[in-house]
């Protein structure tokens, strides 16, 4: 009976360790994600600058 209770705690355990790999690999890719949105962001930004704007004088 205890193999059962040592079985059951060890598939516990290696879910828990599942899911957070799986939240850690999803975590580092919205950070790249996020890291791409904002290189692109500030490259547009930053070309924008560069075209003549008119301000209305």
């Amino acid at each position: 009976m205890w193999w059962k209770v040592l079985l059951a705690v060890l598939v516990v355990w290696m879910a828990f360790g599942l899911i957070m790999a799986l939240l850690k690999g999803l975590l580092t890719i919205l950070v790249i994600g996020l890291l791409v949105i904002g290189v692109i962001a500030v490259i547009k930004w930053a070309s924008s600058d560069k075209s003549p704007t008119r301000t209305g004088l």
